[in-house]
């Protein structure tokens, strides 16, 4: 990163670049603290607008604000999920490869695995395919290209390139997927993090991963993952009502199948 961070550490112990992508940088959650006048004029416009005017928070304010912040633990030994920890990883990765992440990640989903239809952001002809996301009270809501660096990572995609995906990360033939599933942190028999993914056992103590998602402003995702039985479920939801009703779903068609493969 530019210049010097002697903050990023606590106790002589600094941040590795696997804390951020598992969730234990000991980084907290939000950098710039909004002032009140502040919050009260965006509660005035629409989300559009209020995306727009947090969309300018540039990679620089994030690493201005990165050498303000202090650790509240040893990085490496706490979970606590961090979009923020994400974007740093995110500008991290610009940095070294002097490309942007929109150019990276497309690059690579396309060339590595053939996912043609995930993208960060959308242009406008692809907005006019997207699904009508809603808020947690059922009312539509304008799609909203999260742009910048205040907001957590998002990702844009279809039900079929999610399937690749899906079925990529049961193959394994990709050895930087290979690399996302191995364990940075929790127990082999509980709970622990791969590099993104979340990975836990189920009933019959077999290893599964999985991620969910709520933008907060018109859906709700989960992707599970099961190598033992060499499945894998996406679930895309447009609303925002309840997240625990998207596991809810997936843990009935888990069961479901099970029942159906007895």
């Amino acid at each position: 990163m530019p210049g010097n961070f002697p903050n990023l550490q606590y106790n002589g112990h600094g941040i590795l670049v696997k804390h951020l992508a598992n969730h234990t940088s000991a980084l907290p959650k939000t950098f710039r603290l909004l002032s009140k006048k502040v919050v009260d004029s965006l509660k005035g416009l629409a989300i559009p607008e209020q995306v727009d005017y947090l969309g300018n928070y540039s990679r620089d304010n994030l690493f201005d604000d990165l050498r303000k912040v202090k650790l509240d633990s040893i990085p490496g030994t706490k979970f606590s999920y961090n979009s923020m920890a994400v974007m740093v990883l995110i500008a991290l990765l610009e940095n070294s490869y002097k490309n942007s992440y929109e150019h990276l990640i497309s690059a690579y989903l396309k060339g590595h695995l053939g996912m043609y239809h995930t993208v960060p952001y959308l242009n406008e002809l692809q907005k006019n395919d997207i699904v009508q996301g809603h808020d947690n009270k059922g009312q539509p809501v304008p799609f909203a290209n999260l742009r910048g660096f205040y907001f957590g990572p998002t990702m844009n995609s279809t039900i079929n390139d999610m399937l690749t995906y899906i079925e990529a990360n049961l193959k394994l033939n990709d050895k930087a997927l290979l690399l996302t599933h191995q364990l940075t942190y929790g127990k082999d028999d509980g709970f622990g993090m791969g590099l993104g993914w979340m990975i836990n056992r189920d009933e019959r103590g077999a290893r599964y991963f999985y991620h969910d998602g709520n933008t907060k402003i018109g859906y709700n995702t989960l992707c599970v993952l099961y190598p033992t039985d060499d499945y894998g479920i996406i679930i895309i939801v447009n609303d925002t009502v309840d997240q625990h009703m998207v596991g809810k779903l997936e843990n009935t068609i888990r069961h479901q199948f099970l029942m159906h493969n007895q």
